[in-house]
């Protein structure tokens, strides 16, 4: 059986022409008695977990206790997951510390009704197993690992909204075989599993759940047009000498990349040459995060994310800018390294589709303002380039482009 970007138990074109009122039924048997009438003719990349009353006060209090829940508790004993659940940066079990707020992603955001830019919170959930099945359908796969989740406000109401882990795989991970349903599976478990734990950690809390979806609508003629060469770009090098590669060089690589990016104290803009102005470009990070096979160097930048989330807080998510870097399994001989990013020009075109002509319509931006995003896939892929271009030359590293 082809894995159609169908993460589910029913056929793509099933899922986009009938929905369900519930995630079960009296029903034990597999009739159609389980499908509502409902027509639900696209998907969408984003999922609203839950509101909470609250601020932009609220957030961090809120996401350090989702993050402490995942760090403190074994999933797999408490709540009969298959596999133990860690937040990135944070797994005790690799010898990292759980270093609270750190662990997280500040994203600044944009808030109209409030005319205020105020920090939101990332938090990057991370679980091995499925990460492995993931990345083992290609190592490019890595920097779209759907496991993202977002604590943001609206001055009311404190929100938690994360990707939604079918549609992502759906559409990130196209013509892959799945023979035996496995990814379907894992798709569906990551999203189920995800918002047991957000729920679970925040139980004492007054939630109210959501299913909201949020973001661009796919239709199964937009998912069926995809391909790995629109979403991925990768490059990869070798040694000039002829000698293979190790694990321990990619994940060196890695860190030289986050060297050139510096942190809040000391961003790329100094370090690198002829980024773009006031890109502020940074490691979210100190260290790379390390997924089975593949490390990951995240690239952030302040001003476009203002940017992005002047057009809608669902887009949190999406925003920070992966460099994954691997010794290619293609490559039996070990002697490539390969760089894969998640092309800027797809990420805008598609997962933020329409969002800069429905911010004009809203009046949260003006016809001035949305002509500077018209550039910005270029901009933010000539930076990474810049980026990872300035590490390679300063590596220590004896490597050359293929």
């Amino acid at each position: 059986m082809k894995y159609t970007r169908l993460l589910g138990s029913i056929t793509l074109a099933t899922l986009l022409a009938t929905g369900f009122t519930s995630c079960g039924s009296d029903n034990d048997d597999n009739t159609n008695e389980n499908i509502a009438t409902t027509v639900v003719d696209t998907i969408q990349p984003y999922q609203r977990v839950l509101s909470i009353p609250g601020t932009s006060a609220d957030i961090d209090a809120i996401a350090t206790k989702i993050a402490e829940y995942v760090i403190n508790t074994n999933e797999k004993d408490v709540l009969g997951f298959p596999s133990d659940w860690v937040i990135a940066g944070a797994n005790t079990a690799k010898g990292e510390t759980n270093d609270g707020l750190a662990d997280m992603i500040p994203i600044p955001a944009w808030n109209a009704d409030l005319n205020a830019t105020y920090k939101t919170k990332v938090i990057e959930f991370c679980n091995g197993a499925y990460a492995t099945m993931a990345t083992n359908t290609g190592q490019q796969h890595g920097s779209a690992l759907p496991c993202e989740v977002s604590v943001h406000s609206d001055g009311t109401n404190v929100y938690v909204d994360m990707l939604d882990a079918s549609a992502i795989f759906t559409i990130f991970f196209p013509g892959i075989d799945d023979p035996t349903g496995g990814l379907e599976k894992m798709a569906s478990d990551v999203k189920s599993e995800l918002r047991t734990m957000i729920e679970t950690s925040l139980a004492s809390e007054n939630i109210t759940t959501s299913t909201q979806m949020m973001g661009p609508k796919f239709t199964e003629e937009d998912i069926n047009a995809l391909s790995d060469d629109d979403i991925y770009i990768v490059t990869s090098y070798k040694n000039p000498n002829g000698d293979a590669f190790t694990t321990a060089d990619a994940k060196k690589l890695a860190e030289e990349i986050i060297v050139k990016l510096g942190t809040d104290e000391a961003t790329a803009d100094t370090m690198v040459a002829g980024l773009s102005t006031n890109s502020g470009w940074r490691s979210a990070r100190p260290e790379p995060i390390p997924i089975p096979g593949v490390f990951v160097a995240e690239a952030c930048s302040p001003t476009y994310a203002k940017m992005a989330t002047k057009l809608g807080s669902e887009y949190i998510t999406a925003l920070p800018c992966e460099i994954t870097v691997y010794l290619d399994k293609t490559d039996d001989t070990n002697q490539t390294i390969s760089i894969s990013v998640l092309s800027p020009k797809f990420m805008f075109e598609n997962m933020f589709k329409g969002a800069v002509e429905a911010s004009v319509a809203r009046g949260d931006i003006n016809e001035a303002e949305a002509s500077t995003y018209e550039p910005l896939a270029q901009v933010v892929l000539d930076d990474l380039n810049k980026i990872v271009d300035s590490a390679l030359s300063d590596s220590t590293l004896a490597i050359t482009k293929k």
